[in-house]
């Protein structure tokens, strides 16, 4: 059992915490607090979470077959997310629908809100690792919220751990009810809505961060939220958009933890113990995996397929030829702006990325699966290239396709849908999360 935290610095440096510390007078004073700060986060990676007094209730309730699935995904995971997960389960049943706002011993929230302008998948779900160690470290139970382009839950509903809002007509008194207005093609004020929660990270920037943010205001903001002036608040809020390394160096800097969670099998442990598809999408998913012919996900017997994604856009140009329009008439990200015209350098770059991305699969294929036929699903930020690689080996044997055959709305950059209309997405993602 890791020893409870020291007590908080004396009051006299407490007011680092709150300022962006500039004048070399006071440099000093600073320094010492971000040593101690250092010393404290290093040696409660694991938080002393005992004052709740609720040993782990796991799955008593549900199926074996769903206890299996949480032994084998909680193997796969470094101690202190696991740790985490069967804590936060506890919470979720000691303190059941509401109680986890209105009982005063019920932890606070963390919520990872999305009310303008997130970004795409990778942004909003990429960083996992971020979400849960900021989760960890505030003692507080993880929830989601997107205002755009539609709630979460109509695409991804929890698997093992429940990270919802506890939401229905009968608790909208305890809710603003502006958070749930964005059940059609566009929410009403959804977002000034989750601005009224405090952030976490309130006075920081946390958007396009600097080196300050990594190095020392991620720890102000923590102290804060457990020790300081908002450990009372009940909700706090934030979007991080995570850098995987600069979490790996966290981790093992301050708590000697060797598992990045990015990258390795933790990641997929912690997505299928926090996700499932929703009953909506699942029925799309079905009939995509029949469309293209390929094995239901999980089925190990069914012949390999590969998927390739062939990221041109990003960054936004390269040497030779910049991309000056990011966005084009349709408002979707990364597929506008790429030159095609023929003999231009952007499509040739374009194409010999795609050619060696092909030729990497087949190498693979040929060492992995030399007997079966193989079978390559292609994504691209470009559609001319989608279009142009799928003429050019349609028939050949290397089979290119483009997941669905329907245009991919972006889910952050093209608003105003319905949200069937951003399924396409999330069936992308998950039919390449099956891949060989």
């Amino acid at each position: 059992t890791m020893e409870p935290p020291p007590p908080p610095p004396p009051p006299r440096w407490r007011f680092t915490r709150f300022a962006r510390i500039t004048g070399a007078a006071v440099l000093t004073c600073h320094f010492y607090y971000i040593i101690s700060q250092t010393r404290r986060m290093s040696a409660s990676l694991f938080p002393d979470f005992s004052q709740y007094d609720a040993p782990y209730l796991g799955a008593v309730d549900d199926p074996l077959s769903q206890q299996q699935r949480r032994r084998r995904l909680s193997s796969q995971l470094p101690k202190w997310l696991a740790d985490y997960f069967d804590w936060h389960i506890a919470m979720r049943k000691k303190y059941p629908g509401t109680e986890i706002l209105t009982d005063p011993n019920a932890p606070g929230l963390l919520i990872k809100a999305c009310a303008y302008k997130c970004g795409g998948l990778h942004d909003r779900l990429g960083g996992l690792g971020w979400d849960l160690y900021f989760a960890n470290q505030t003692r507080r139970i993880f929830m989601i919220h997107w205002c755009i382009p539609a709630p979460i839950e109509h695409y991804l509903v929890p698997n093992m751990v429940d990270w919802t809002l506890p939401w229905s007509e009968d608790t909208s008194h305890l809710w603003d009810e502006r958070l749930f207005s964005n059940t059609t093609e566009q929410h009403i004020h959804c977002d000034r809505a989750v601005g009224e929660w405090k952030g976490l990270f309130d006075g920081y920037v946390e958007y396009m961060q600097g080196e300050d943010f990594w190095e020392k205001n991620i720890d102000l903001a923590l102290d804060r939220a457990v020790h300081g002036n908002y450990s009372k608040v009940k909700i706090l809020r934030y979007k991080v958009l995570g850098v995987d390394q600069r979490l790996e160096q966290r981790l093992l800097a301050r708590h000697n933890e060797t598992d990045p969670i990015a990258w390795t099998d933790a990641f997929p442990a912690a997505f299928w113990t926090l996700f499932r598809p929703s009953e909506g999408l699942q029925s799309e998913l079905d009939g995509a995996f029949r469309h293209l012919g390929i094995s239901a996900p999980f089925d190990h017997s069914a012949p390999p397929f590969y998927a390739i994604h062939a990221r041109i856009r990003h960054p936004r140009g390269h040497m030779e030829q910049p991309i000056e329009s990011k966005i084009g008439d349709k408002g979707a990200a990364d597929k506008h702006g790429l030159g095609w015209e023929e003999g231009s350098s952007t499509k040739r770059f374009a194409i010999q990325v795609a050619q060696h991305a092909l030729m990497c699969a087949e190498e693979v294929q040929l060492k992995r699966h030399r007997l079966h036929v193989p079978s390559h699903f292609f994504y691209a930020d470009s559609e001319d290239l989608v279009t142009y690689m799928g003429g050019e080996y349609a028939y050949s044997g290397v089979r290119v396709l483009n997941m669905t055959g329907v245009e991919v709305l972006h889910i952050d950059r093209q608003q105003q849908h319905a949200p069937r209309s951003y399924y396409s997405a999330f069936i992308d993602l998950f039919i390449a999360a099956q891949a060989s």
